[in-house]
């Protein structure tokens, strides 16, 4: 489904499946980080963002390098938290000291885990004056001044979103259940594409 019909629903609907879940930890260099996920994808294509010390940066996983839109090469040492993500799997990184650490998860057939999935939408508008169709949109706040260039092949919208798996589990000593964790899944138009 996707995640504007996903919006429009009313209330949240429970599903059932089944994930792998590893930590990983790796070092602050781009070949430690590149490592690790050619090591756990099995995806060969996948979104990237991070939030660094002065910005946050997209980018894509492909053909097992990352790359950023403007050819410059990722620098994990300035990193505080990333997340490379597509609709199966994905790995949440965030540094500690001199080591980026975190967790590995994947979907996979199966029953025994609950989740529910939610969308929403990310501020800005696409201008398209400067979007291309080379895979990246670009979302425009006017008043905010915010500009950021995210990876999505499906172009042609006017609002994006993104698209969210958030894990339940219960507690066994106080029958209380919540969200454990969550993923990024990807990222759609938040409007009907013509």
């Amino acid at each position: 489904m996707s995640g504007l019909n996903l919006a429009k629903k009313v209330g949240l609907q429970l599903h059932e499946g089944k994930i792998i879940c590893d930590g990983v930890s790796c070092g602050c260099t781009l070949s430690d980080v590149e490592k690790i996920l050619a090591e756990k994808f099995s995806n060969s294509r996948a979104v990237f963002i991070a939030w660094q010390i002065q910005s946050v940066v997209w980018g894509t996983y492909e053909g097992g390098k990352l790359n950023l839109r403007d050819k410059t090469s990722p620098k994990p040492e300035n990193w505080l938290e990333c997340r490379i993500f597509n609709a199966a799997e994905e790995i949440h990184l965030k540094r500690r000291e001199n080591i980026l650490s975190g967790r590995y998860i994947k979907d996979v057939e199966g029953a025994g885990k609950f989740y529910v999935d939610s969308f929403a939408r990310l501020w800005g508008e696409c201008d398209k004056k400067i979007s291309a169709a080379d895979g990246y949109v670009n979302l425009l706040d006017r008043g905010r001044k915010l500009y950021m260039e995210i990876p999505c092949e499906n172009v042609g919208a006017k609002y994006y979103g993104l698209l969210t798996r958030n894990y339940i589990d219960s507690d066994e000593n106080t029958g209380l259940s919540g969200y454990t964790d969550c993923r990024f899944v990807a990222i759609e138009p938040a409007e009907e594409v013509k």
